[in-house]
């Protein structure tokens, strides 16, 4: 019996329910990236670092909702903020002392963030902030690195995850490849796309579209590809040339920001973005987003400026309540540190495996954030990394699965995220199921 064949085996209720949904919800999901052949995990509950199916089975997550909950599942202290704040009313289209405590504790974290809006989601954050650069600059070219992924807006929705097949252009000039159905040329005509970790890509195209190109948005530490670090003086280089093109630069920091780091990716590279977005850590568990930087740029955002930025349910004391818990209560420096000790704990261990077993495969992490890559050399562009042999990957994937571990993302391009609730434990567990899967996987070379 395969790996595959013991996932359907072992959620006989998962399966029951997916047929459900699916009569209803497209997919039978909220979000194409929950779905996963035949049918993904229904969840009963969760509580730390582990969550139970409808079936019973417990599974450590090391997904955790695609590095949103970095506290863990149903952490304590964070219910806590929600059930006091929700006595006094969840929603109030009126602004909340709240709202102002998290934007100061941000603050404190991010210097680089002089003022900022709350949002209620990663993908509203970045599509907002392209609209504030775009005002500011009064150019309309946005440029963005092949492979990642900044939300699901028309303007950013280009060259997200090009298959390996896909002719995608030179990697000095990558072709703008749009991603869905439903998008009208006009919305994704002035997105460029460039190659992460490469320089050269970057002026490239900041030459040729000179005068025209508002921003460059990026994640730090890319996590679309796997997790793939920045090179040595990328980011620096990064920095300098969007000045000297007068180009604003965006650090999209929804996955890592709070999360490799206190104050996130500025913090750990020391570089100063003109514009951060964020999302995930900062919400505790609850849809909230944000965007800020420079105070002059955040002035243009309406009421004070022409950049109009609405949303009903932005800055609300639910979210923001469980958000300031989640910064000020849980994630301390001192849990940083541990997560880091752990997520080193884990990448040395899935690196002593692999090169014991001798499989063409390799590890990368930035922190508590990484994941096996199954392609034989490190890869510092999504290029590379889009070369993963998908089978083994998807033997792996189903083959943690079927002995109770989540392992990442459902995609061979998303990455493990370790939290603040997983322990030496659950390390030592994972590594030593991780060996027994990946036995299997090596009979796939």
């Amino acid at each position: 019996m395969s790996f595959y064949d013991d996932y359907i085996a072992r959620t006989p209720a998962s399966a029951k329910a997916a047929q459900r949904a699916q009569a209803i919800i497209p997919g039978g999901v909220g979000s194409a990236i929950q779905f996963w052949p035949p049918y993904p995990i229904y969840v009963k509950e969760s509580k730390g670092a582990y969550v139970w199916d409808l079936d019973g089975n417990r599974y450590i997550d090391y997904c955790m909702c695609y590095a949103a909950m970095v506290a863990g599942h149903a952490d304590p202290v964070i219910a806590e903020a929600i059930a006091e704040q929700a006595k006094k009313g969840t929603l109030y289209g009126m602004p909340a002392v709240v709202a102002t405590e998290l934007a100061e504790e941000i603050q404190r974290r991010y210097p680089v963030i002089e003022m900022l809006r709350f949002t209620q989601s990663g993908v509203e954050a970045t599509m907002y902030a392209v609209r504030l650069a775009r005002a500011a600059t009064q150019k309309m070219g946005v440029l963005k690195v092949e492979g990642a992924y900044h939300g699901a807006s028309d303007v950013l929705m280009v060259s997200c995850a090009v298959p390996s097949n896909v002719p995608a252009g030179p990697p000095w000039m990558p072709t703008s490849i749009v991603e869905s159905a439903g998008i009208p040329e006009g919305a994704t005509k002035h997105t460029y796309i460039v190659q992460f970790n490469d320089l050269e890509s970057l002026e490239y195209q900041l030459k040729k579209h000179e005068g025209e190109i508002a921003c460059f948005i990026l994640e730090p530490c890319m996590t679309n590809g796997g997790v793939i670090p920045p090179d040595p003086g990328y980011l620096q280089g990064v920095r300098e040339l969007t000045r000297k093109y007068n180009v604003l630069l965006i650090f999209d920091e929804v996955k890592v920001g709070c999360r490799i780091a206190y104050g996130g990716a500025c913090e750990k590279y020391g570089i100063e973005p003109d514009l951060v977005c964020l999302a995930k850590a900062i919400g505790g568990g609850t849809p909230l987003g944000a965007f800020g930087g420079r105070r002059d740029l955040m002035n243009l955002i309406s009421p004070l400026g022409p950049a109009v930025h609405f949303g009903t349910y932005n800055a609300n004391p639910l979210t923001t309540a469980a958000g300031l818990a989640c910064l000020t209560k849980v994630l301390t420096k001192d849990k940083y540190a541990e997560m880091d000790r752990l997520g080193a704990k884990y990448a040395a261990g899935l690196k002593e495996i692999i090169n014991r077993l001798g499989l063409p495969a390799c590890v990368t992490h930035e922190g508590p954030l990484g994941g096996i890559q199954f392609v034989p050399e490190i890869p510092h562009t999504y290029r590379q990394a889009n070369q993963c042999n998908k089978a083994m990957w998807r033997e792996y994937w189903y083959g943690m699965l079927s002995k109770g571990v989540i392992p990442m993302g459902s995609g061979w391009f998303e990455e493990y995220s370790i939290s603040a609730a997983h322990t030496d434990a659950d390390i030592d567990e994972t590594l030593n199921i991780t060996e027994d899967v990946l036995k299997e996987v090596k009979k796939l070379v």
